[in-house]
């Protein structure tokens, strides 16, 4: 269970599976909701019955229902006891406790339904609904036929079974406490057990490397530096990581507060007022400063726009504004863009590669039509041609990987747009299928475009509860970064943040401290073990290990070979093929629980291969390059 009282997964045999449960209410007509990790007035305790979550959920403004949630472990099996309590006027859909399921290993397994027997699509599935009805018992099993998951729910309650890869990559049991208005003070019950069985599949893993065949080249991984740059974090990140690539904010609203009327477009003087000693504008000019002298590529992004500049159009989420730019501000757009760029490379010496509004397609906070994207793109690349500056646009930056890649279509089919084309680039939150991947990497390398993930990570929500601070964060993060690079074949991935925001250090442990923790050690294996213009090569190989294999291009004296093995399940033995004995030694680095960046021992190939133990949830290097363990921490948390 994770602290927000989301199971995250169910033992069987000699492992696990990874079954996740949550509890959301829903505002009629489906259009919000609200989940534990956005639940307000959180509690938690733990008694003889188990522990209890408490929590309120509010979708919307007067709309709202207290949750308890009780669970306890009753030999293998978990049982949940939830209660829901209307406490608002405003009329709720429903509240219910759902049950998900990865895709990646319940595809083409089956949902079993009484005596019904329902395959689960490989692909996502059209209608996405895959049951509905009463029922007190569902069974899923997965792909490979040997672990069942059952469900059951005194009172046959309503369950709605749906494919939810059209946001995420899981099936997902939408089991109902309540349908229809809760009105105040009254209580709907839910009895839920889950139990898992059969055993996990532990044979031993066969992966080959084959060094003739090169995939696509890897540019730089990274991170973003745009928000909380003042933390200590963005120090030591820079200091203890191989940052190839970044990503920095451009403060507007603090750069052009108020409309100027006497500026032209190259006179920055008005503007640079705001740039002081130990300001936010001046840490960003000098991140900006450090990445160009330091050669490393990074793009400039803009999220919040000054209200004077732009038109809001209704609340994203809690207090956040979505704008968008009116025909007659868009000379004040460029002016305002244009100079702060001009005094960066001025004052500063820096350039950023690639420029765009942080993901439009959705507006955050920028919104724009994949139309007012492709024109945008013409006005602001035909701005910075203008002034003399290199910055290109990056394409979409699209907020999610699944399907979005259409949003660029406009853009891509006009040759003046394009003369403006320097990246194109999507968030990876949520994650995709290898398919849903492939569309952008086909459609950039098409363009002969770098590809950029400009934010990796696999919860836009992890922020809420420190849940990015857990080690299942990282190991899914992880697995996420492995995922990215076999199916999306980038050439740069910016991590979201290297800074104090998202930390990837720790303050748990001594809280006016900070501490090393595993995420920063699987960041520092992608980093510094995989240095910029690497060579991805093929690798081929079933079952949980994946497998990512560089040749390093040798920038700097760096030239060697790394493989990457992520292991996100229990301890698994593996065999390698195809790496040639020439290769010579290679060192074994590794990263699990408590294990932190730490060189293990040496293997050396043979023509039978090697064969190595991966421990549990871990992140194991074979490299001929050579890389200090991380410095010791000795700052303080802030």
């Amino acid at each position: 269970m994770d602290d927000t009282g989301r199971l995250q997964r169910l033992a069987v045999g000699k492992g696990w599976v990874g079954v996740r449960t949550d509890v959301l209410a829903y505002a009629r007509g489906w259009a919000k909701s609200a989940a534990l990790s956005k639940a307000r007035d959180r509690k938690s305790e733990t008694d003889a019955a188990g522990t209890t979550w408490s929590a309120t959920l509010s979708p919307e403004a007067g709309t709202a229902a207290r949750v308890r949630q009780t669970v306890r472990g009753d030999g293998n099996a978990m049982k949940f006891a939830i209660t829901a309590t209307g406490d608002g006027d405003g009329e709720l859909q429903c509240v219910v406790f759902t049950v998900s399921f990865p895709a990646s290993r319940f595809a083409t397994g089956q949902l079993i339904v009484g005596q019904q027997k329902i395959t689960l699509p490989a692909k996502l599935a059209e209608p996405i609904y895959l049951f509905n009805g009463n029922a007190p018992a569902l069974v899923f099993r997965d792909a490979a036929g040997t672990v069942e998951v059952h469900i059951t729910a005194p009172g046959q309650p309503k369950i709605t079974v749906q494919d939810g890869r059209k946001w995420d990559q899981e099936f997902t049991a939408m089991i109902f406490v309540h349908s229809g208005h809760l009105p105040r003070g009254t209580e709907a019950r839910l009895e839920v057990t889950l139990h898992a069985a059969g055993e996990v599949d532990q044979s031993p893993v066969a992966l080959t490397v084959d060094p003739s065949t090169v995939r696509y080249r890897l540019l730089g991984i990274g991170g973003n530096y745009c928000f909380n740059i003042e933390s200590p974090v963005t120090a030591y990140t820079l200091e203890n990581l191989d940052v190839a690539a970044a990503r920095t904010e451009i403060s507007m609203r603090l750069w052009a507060p108020r409309r100027i009327e006497s500026a032209n477009d190259r006179d920055w003087k008005p503007f640079a007022a705001a740039d002081t000693p130990d300001s936010r504008l001046r840490r960003e000019f000098l991140l900006m400063q450090r990445f160009s002298r330091a050669g490393i590529p990074y793009a400039s992004s803009i999220w919040r726009m000054p209200l004077w500049m732009a038109t809001p159009v209704g609340q994203r989420q809690g207090n956040q504004v979505r704008v968008r730019i009116a025909e007659e501000n868009w000379p004040d757009v460029l002016r305002c863009l244009g100079t702060y760029l001009l005094y960066a490379k001025e004052k500063y010496g820096a350039e950023p590669d690639w420029f765009c509004f942080n993901e439009p397609n959705i507006g955050v906070d920028v919104l724009l039509t994949p139309e007012e994207h492709r024109d945008a793109m013409k006005r602001v690349g035909a701005h910075f041609a203008a002034l003399g500056l290199k910055t290109k646009w990056m394409i979409a930056d699209a907020a999610g990987p699944r399907g979005t890649h259409v949003y660029a279509r406009p853009a891509i089919e006009d040759p003046e747009a394009m003369r403006y084309a320097g990246a194109v680039s999507f968030h990876s939150w949520n994650g995709a299928s290898p398919e849903q991947y492939n569309a952008w990497a086909e459609m950039a390398e098409k363009l002969k475009l770098p590809l950029m993930v400009a934010e990796a990570g696999v919860d836009p929500f992890a922020w809420q509860g420190g849940r990015y601070r857990t080690f299942a964060y990282a190991v899914r993060e992880m697995t996420h970064y492995a995922e990215l690079l076999l199916h999306a074949r980038p050439q740069y991935i910016l991590l979201w943040e290297y800074t104090g925001d998202y930390s990837l250090l720790a303050s748990e442990q001594a809280p006016s401290r900070l501490t090393l923790t595993e995420r920063f050690c699987f960041q520092k294996h992608w980093c510094d073990l995989t240095p910029r213009g690497s060579e991805a090569l093929a690798t081929t190989g079933s079952g949980p290990v994946l497998a990512t294999a560089f040749r390093c291009g040798g920038a700097g004296g760096r030239a060697g070979l790394t493989i990457h093995l992520a292991n996100p399940e229990w301890e698994r033995q593996v065999t390698i093929a195809g790496i040639p004995p020439a290769v010579g030694p290679l060192r074994i680095i590794r990263t699990a629980k408590g294990e932190l960046f730490r060189e293990v021992g040496v293997v050396t190939p043979t023509e039978a291969g090697i064969r190595l133990t991966l421990p549990a949830e871990s992140l194991t290097s074979l490299t001929t390059l050579k890389v200090a363990p991380p410095k010791p921490i000795d700052m303080p948390a802030r």
